[in-house]
Parts: structure tokens; C-alpha cells; sequence
């Protein structure tokens, strides 16, 4: 067995600068002055002075270069995006869209629809017109303060997201990739089991997801189950409650909301915003994997394949975390591939999240805006809001946002992105998304499309627990955080 001191140099810059450099990327906050770029005719848009973490800032510089200055890209960007997902469709994996499950199949149809709007969104950003026909996409609606679902959804989530998720991408390795998440898993490997019935590589898939993103957690947890490494019921806990969306749609969810142009004590509401975020989805997985349908599902191994369960550590539980992340920092490429790998692997969930987005958040808001079903569904969770001080039309868009959240993540967000709102309301509409992370826009298809057996009805049902559980805490958390009638 090794010891700390046959690791070279280079392997301890590896795991110490490039973790330590992570977290400040991620975590630490610091100050900018408002700032403004003219170069030549290419005007900048302005960047109001704040104090917020590096990656936010860095979503702040491209926003302001290719969005809202006078260089408009990001529609045409995120356009192209929306390509590339149609040729993944067709060209590139078609096996997994439309030969697997009917689930997978239905979705890709969802995407299909979803690109056709952005096409014309496109062209009426750029040229100006639209079919008559399209006047309900494109006219203004009260509810969205006059703006057009197509333009509210571009400017408050489709570039937002855009920006976000690629500019968290970059500084992901980082976090990722250089022995910091396994010097972690192995430090909680020992609670993981009496707490959540999970194996300690739970916390490592956990991590990931949450730093990287949902998809990441069911590709590993497809791989963990196939070779033996997991159960049945591991996979499909870790699958439904552990891998919940990443820290580009977090950074966008709070963007939208409106928790990062706010402050706390000079400062953005991020950090505070991220890790309860955190807490409240393991605080909500504590709870679900104790109660059916998690609770029932088989303990049964992966057919044909011979069981390779998670040996407990016993002793020098800090040297073999440093063993282990030092092992990943020695092992892994070197930096400027990882971020090329994570790019690539990004351009493919954000072509899910453009035509997807497009589709489910345009169906959301037009149910929001024209029909009252989800204000009908919505009557379901008012009573647990109604515990934590909401009222009148503020109780009936939290209501609201926890049955949209469903449909896609970011359109509870979206419900307060216009108009003034109480940081209560805001901040759990930023974490009930977060912490249920069931949505059918693009997790659902992508869970089912792996190996483990996973049933629909199963994931509805979770959804159902989930969202109720993450109401009463996330509740709980707003109520002492934000007195009542406190506005952003």
C-alpha cells in the first residue's frame, strides 16, 4: 500500500492547487465595480458592481459581451445549440432516442416541437416577423409583464442557461476531476450507510451530479449497477434522490430568480442559496429512502454479473481519503483535456436543455398564463405553504411553481422573474426544483434510458413525496431566513 510520501510533487500541485482553486471558483466571494466595454462599435452591456463568486461573475462578462449590449449572439448561439440536438436525434445517437423506451421516444418528439418554436423565435429576433397563426407566442401577456412567451423565455432561461451552464463546465474539473470529490466520499463513507442505506460511493455520484450534472449520476450509477458494484435499490435511490441538476442550472435558477442580484450583508445570496439547496435535498433523501416505493425495492444485483459490494474503511480514515484522492490526481489527464471532455459532454446536455427548455417551458407558461390547471393542482400544496406565512397571490404562485416544477426546472423560477416579490418566495422557488429533482423534460427520459429498472409510476410517485417533503423544509429554512414582506 502506498504511503502519502510516494506521491510526487506534481500529483500533490494537482490535488491541492487545482481542488483549493475549485472551491474558490465555486464558493468564494469577492468584489467587482460596475463595469462597461466599449471596443469599436461592439458596446458591452453594463455589469452592475456586486459581490459574487468567480463563476457567476464570469456568466456576468459573457452576458454583458453577447446578450445585452448591442452584439445580440446568444439567441443565434443558442439556436445552434438547439441544432446540434436535432442532429444527436438523427444522426448521431438515434439507437437511444427512438429504440429504447416509448418514454424516450415521446421526449424526442418533445424536442422536435421544442426546436420548431426556437426556429421561429430565431427569425422573429433577427428579422422580425412571425406566421399570424404564432400570435400567441409572440404577442405580449399581462402575466409576463407585457413580454411575449418567446421572448420571456429566451431572455429569462434559455440564455441564461446557455451562459451558465458552460461557464460552470469550465472551472468543473477542478472540482470533479483532481481527488477532491474522493477525498470527501471517503470521509463520509462511514455515515452514508446508517443514514441513507447507501454505499459511500454515493456521496462520490452525489457530488458529481450535483457539481456536474443529473445525467453524470445516471450514467455512473448505470455503470456501478452493471458491474455489481451497487444493487438494484442503491441505483435506484441514488438515480431518483441523489442526482439532482448541477451547478449551472443552480447558478441559472438563482439568476432567473433574482437570489444573485440580491444580498445578504453586501454579498450575493449564492453561496447561502447553494448549500441549503444541498441540505435540503439530503435532508429530503433521508426521509424517501425510509418510505415506499424506495424502501421496497429489491436489494437484487445486476443479472449474471458477481456481486463487488463497498468494503467499510475501519481505520486511518484520513490517510486513505488523502490515498484515494491523491490516487484520482495522479491518474487523471492533465487540464486542458478534462475541460475539453466536459465541454464536449456539456454541448450534449445543453442540446437536450435548448430544444427541451423550449418545448417544456413554453408548455408550462402557456398552462400557467391560459388555462387554470396548474392553479387547480396547485390547491394541493397550498396548505403546506400557507405554514410558512404565504398569502393571497404569492401563496398561489408557490402553489403553481411546485406543480410546474414537474414539467421543467427552471419555470418556478421564471414565475418570479418579473414583478416584485417577497426573498421568501424567490428563494423556495429556487430550492423546490432543487431538491424534488424529478422533471419530466429531460431526467425522466434519461433515467429510463439506462439499465436499471426503474418504473414510471415509481418516478411520479417520488416526484409526489419529494416536492411535499422539500415545501415543509425548504419552508421552514425561507421562514427563518427572510422575514415575511422582506423584497429583493
Amino acid at each position: 500500500m502506498k504511503t502519502l510520501s510516494d506521491y510526487s510533487a506534481k500529483t500533490w500541485f494537482r490535488f491541492l492547487f487545482f481542488s483549493v482553486f475549485g472551491v474558490f471558483a465555486f464558493f468564494i466571494n469577492f468584489h467587482l465595480p460596475e463595469y462597461q466595454f466599449t471596443i469599436g462599435a461592439w458596446q458591452w452591456g453594463k455589469v452592475a458592481a456586486q459581490s459574487n463568486v468567480l463563476v457567476s461573475h464570469f456568466t456576468n462578462f459573457l452576458k454583458a459581451a453577447l446578450y445585452t449590449g448591442n452584439f445580440k449572439a446568444m439567441p443565434f448561439v443558442v439556436w445552434a445549440i438547439g441544432v446540434y440536438s436535432i442532429v444527436d436525434l438523427f444522426v448521431l445517437r438515434p439507437n437511444k432516442f427512438w429504440h429504447t423506451t416509448k418514454v424516450a421516444a415521446a421526449f424526442a418528439v418533445f424536442k422536435i416541437i421544442g426546436f420548431i418554436l426556437l426556429s421561429f423565435l430565431i427569425v422573429n429576433i433577427y428579422f422580425g416577423v412571425h406566421p399570424a397563426w404564432m400570435g400567441w407566442f409572440f404577442n405580449g401577456v399581462d402575466s409576463l409583464g407585457g413580454k411575449s412567451i418567446g421572448t420571456f423565455i429566451m431572455d429569462n432561461i434559455l440564455v441564461t442557461i446557455c451562459i451558465s451552464i458552460p461557464a460552470a463546465s469550465l472551472f468543473l474539473p477542478l472540482l470533479v476531476d483532481y481527488g477532491l470529490v474522493e477525498f470527501v466520499g471517503v470521509l463520509v463513507r462511514s455515515i452514508m450507510r446508517p443514514v441513507f442505506k447507501l454505499p459511500g460511493r454515493a456521496a462520490v455520484i452525489m457530488v458529481s451530479a450535483f457539481l456536474g450534472n443529473f445525467s453524470v449520476g445516471h450514467i455512473a450509477i448505470n455503470d456501478q449497477y452493471k458491474q455489481g458494484r451497487m444493487t438494484e435499490r442503491e441505483a435506484v435511490v441514488i438515480g431518483t434522490s441523489m442526482s439532482t441538476v448541477s451547478v449551472g442550472f443552480l447558478l441559472a435558477l438563482a439568476n432567473i430568480s433574482g437570489l444573485t442580484n440580491a444580498s445578504l450583508w453586501g454579498k450575493s445570496y449564492w453561496n447561502l442559496y447553494f448549500w441549503i439547496a444541498f441540505l435540503v435535498t439530503l435532508l429530503v433523501t433521508l426521509v424517501g429512502v425510509r418510505i415506499p416505493p424506495l424502501n421496497h425495492v429489491p436489494d437484487n444485483y445486476y443479472e449474471g454479473v458477481k456481486p463487488d459490494p463497498e468494503q467499510p474503511i475501519k481505520k486511518d480514515l484520513l490517510r486513505s481519503a488523502l490515498r484515494e484522492g491523491m490516487d484520482q490526481a495522479q491518474t487523471q489527464a492533465h487540464l486542458g483535456k478534462r475541460i475539453a471532455y466536459i465541454m464536449k459532454e456539456t454541448i450534449g446536455v445543453l442540446g437536450t436543455v435548448a430544444s427541451g427548455t423550449a418545448f417544456f417551458a413554453t408548455f408550462g407558461v402557456v398552462l400557467y398564463s391560459f388555462t387554470p390547471i396548474v392553479e387547480w393542482l396547485g390547491y394541493f400544496f397550498r396548505p403546506l405553504f400557507m405554514l410558512f406565512g404565504f398569502r393571497g397571490e404569492e401563496l398561489a404562485i408557490a402553489s403553481t411553481g411546485a406543480v410546474i416544477s414537474l414539467v421543467e426546472v427552471t419555470v418556478p423560477a421564471l414565475l418570479v422573474a418579473v414583478g416584485s416579490w417577497s426573498m421568501r418566495l424567490r428563494f423556495v422557488l429556487a430550492v423546490i426544483p432543487v431538491s424534488s429533482i424529478i422533471f419530466l423534460a429531460s431526467f425522466v427520459p434519461c433515467l429510463m434510458a439506462t439499465d436499471v429498472p426503474v418504473k414510471f409510476s415509481h418516478i411520479m410517485l417520488i416526484w409526489l413525496e419529494r416536492m411535499i417533503l422539500s415545501v415543509l423544509i425548504a419552508g421552514l429554512f425561507a421562514m427563518l431566513l427572510f422575514p415575511a414582506g422582506m423584497v429583493a
